[in-house]
């Protein structure tokens, strides 16, 4: 019976009304109905059948995700992308040390690193001031790892010659990832100085002072990118991104909008997009583009996204259906599922949700917390007492487990505990910034006005630093 309504629930979701033509209408009745009637292989054919003519159907698009498994959490799911400057093909007029060069090239782009700096070695062998083998020797280091060899070698392509950039760039780039900010806004600075109209440069003093959360010195620098290389799409991502974090929702979706027209099968731009109308509670609107987005790449990460925004719409069952649609669910799938049947009252479904989410090979404290919270509910008192003693035997291993450990000893009100067991997180893992907002939290929680600023001055030191 359950099924059922979970089942109706999501159709009488996803039936909402399009433009398409009668014949697409009726292939989209059939596909409902086989849906209803457990035969998804039809359903999902159907689906399909409309997209070839109607790709942007909104019913179709919705049953081909949930109807096909997702990939696994993809890593790069974020806006730290790379702008390797690596001019390929360039010449110096010595014939064996280019030709070293471009068998480097080679090797680089097939991801053999140690022949690429083998050959990259060898052209500068052949002519000391390649610096265009420098430049591509520095990046391939860098690959590797070896972070002091990148940083010598593109500086030594700096002192050859001070008016190709690329070196810095990528010098600036790898200080950037490594967060050593001071350094980086040097390396910057000396490319502006050599060549004011570098919008490469510029992107990354938007990139730093973003990272530093100095957002309005962030908006000039992207802005100006734009101003010098208007078709270099990724300022208006990352200012679009920018805007979100300054809560100005309205220029981050127009900003957005013109980066599609650049990349519109970017499925990133349309989660951004997707967050930006969550936020301002625009929740119907904010489905279509977590929808479209994941019709581009159904990954786990969309498909959460996806159960989440059923659940802002009151439609927990069809949360429960999206998420029940995912074959050998991870431990935050599962918890997730615990929280809809919470919602739903189903606390047995819960109980086991949660315990699965415990068990699985992701595990966090949390999740054996929203176990304790369920037996509270319930009143089961010994079970309640027993899984809390079980917490407190928990030795945190991973940042996760410092700050779901903080988290559940606020909750319970033991804030001394809470603080210590985060800055014994903070003292293992000292750049975690994750760490350092959990502790501000719980004094903002707490009323602690001297903690939330100490805690303050905490995170502006480790920023800046």
């Amino acid at each position: 019976m359950k099924k059922h309504i979970v089942l109706l629930s999501l159709m009488a979701f996803i039936s909402l009304p399009t433009f398409a033509t009668d014949v697409v209408e009726d292939y989209f009745d059939m596909a409902k109905n086989f849906y209803r009637s457990g035969d998804f292989s039809q359903s999902l054919e159907y689906a399909n059948q409309i997209l070839k003519t109607s790709p942007t159907h909104f019913g179709a698009n919705y049953l081909n995700i949930i109807l096909t498994q997702p990939q696994d959490s993809i890593s790069d799911l974020s806006l730290d992308k790379t702008i390797n400057v690596r001019p390929a093909g360039v010449k110096t007029g010595i014939k064996q040390s280019d030709e070293y060069n471009f068998n480097g090239e080679k090797f680089y782009l097939n991801k053999d690193y140690q022949n690429a700096k083998t050959s990259f070695q060898t052209a500068i062998k052949h002519n000391l001031r390649n610096i265009y083998a420098y430049n591509n020797l520095g990046l391939t280091y860098w690959k590797l790892g070896q972070y002091r060899n990148a940083k010598n070698v593109f500086m030594k392509a700096y002192r050859i010659n001070n008016t190709f950039s690329a070196p810095m760039i990528n010098l600036s780039q790898m200080l950037i990832n490594n967060k050593e900010y001071k350094l980086a806004y040097q390396t910057l600075n000396k490319v502006i100085q050599n060549n004011r109209n570098d919008y490469c440069a510029y992107y990354l003093l938007g990139i730093l002072n973003k990272e530093q959360c100095k957002y309005q010195q962030a908006i000039k620098c992207f802005n100006q990118v734009t101003l010098l290389s208007p078709k270099f799409s990724l300022a208006y991502i990352q200012l679009a991104d920018v805007y979100y974090l300054t809560k100005d929702y309205s220029w981050s979706n127009s900003t957005l909008e013109k980066y599609i027209e650049f990349n519109p099968k970017d499925d990133y731009a349309y989660y951004m997009l997707y967050r930006n109308y969550l936020a301002i509670k625009d929740y119907h609107v904010a489905k279509n583009y977590i929808v479209k987005a994941a019709s581009i790449n159904n990954c786990l990460n969309y498909r959460l996204c996806l159960s989440e925004i059923e659940k802002h719409l009151d439609n927990i069952c069809g949360a429960v259906a999206v998420l029940k649609s995912i074959n050998n669910p991870n431990s935050e799938v599962l918890n997730e599922l615990g929280n809809c049947y919470v919602e739903l009252k189903d606390y047995n479904s819960a109980l086991i949700a949660y315990t699965n989410a415990y068990k699985g090979k992701a595990s966090r404290p949390i999740y054996l917390y929203n176990v304790a919270k369920v037996y509270q509910k319930i009143g089961d008192v010994t079970n309640y007492k027993k899984i809390i003693k079980d917490i407190e035997l928990i030795k945190p291993d991973t940042d996760k487990d410092y700050i779901d450990l903080a988290y559940i000893n606020s909750d319970l009100n033991n804030k001394k505990s809470s603080i210590n067991i985060i800055n014994s997180g903070i003292k293992k893992y000292p750049k975690n910034i994750e760490l350092y907002n959990t502790k501000l939290n719980i004094y903002i929680k707490t009323s602690d006005k001297e903690g939330v600023l100490r805690t303050k001055r905490e995170i502006d030191r480790i920023i800046n630093k």
